[in-house]
């Protein structure tokens, strides 16, 4: 059996994964947007995008912990702003259109404590953006669909559990 771009795209990942650092960052970022340009026609991104499931694990590590997903948001889908706890995460854009806003907390006397905007972006197919440890995100898919792949710096239901990862209130988002 020939090797496809998922296949490849693995094997760099397992390659360049050697933790949190900029060399990981950049490697992981390149694999990614290589990995969004690969052909529709390989069967394994031709059914991602027939089935458009919500989530598909592509990939886990089991030495490193990392995790490959799939996952397709529809129109309009929103997700409030958000950290990953002490994990952190690559967002590559295949397929659609989705706008991200950052934040900064901030705790003040007078206010209490809030989110930011830090600004917005629109990200693009082959597009990818990183979030370390702490990052506060959202996400809004602004095309009829969109074909992301996440690749996790461990599994965030470990996070979750852990009460880590937290979730904030939606603050006016900074459309792009």
């Amino acid at each position: 059996m020939s090797e496809n771009a998922l296949d490849r795209g693995i094997a760099d990942l397992c390659k360049s994964w050697t933790g949190l650092n900029s060399d990981t960052i950049v490697q992981c970022r390149a694999v990614l947007a290589r990995l969004t340009a690969s052909p529709r026609s390989e069967s394994w991104l031709a059914e991602l995008h027939e089935r458009k499931a919500p989530t598909t694990e592509l990939y886990r590590d089991p030495e490193q912990g990392f995790i490959l997903l799939a996952h397709v948001e529809t129109q309009g889908l929103y997700r409030n702003p958000h950290n990953h706890g002490n994990g952190w995460v690559f967002y590559a854009l295949q397929h659609g259109v989705v706008e991200m806003s950052t934040y900064g907390q901030f705790k003040e006397q007078v206010n209490g404590e809030g989110l930011v905007s830090r600004g917005a972006y629109t990200m693009k197919a082959g597009d990818c953006s990183a979030f370390l440890p702490g990052d506060i995100h959202d996400t809004f898919c602004v095309s009829e669909y969109s074909l992301m792949f996440r690749l996790t710096s461990c599994d965030f239901s470990e996070e979750k559990r852990a009460g880590r990862l937290q979730q904030f209130k939606p603050v006016g988002r900074a459309h792009v």
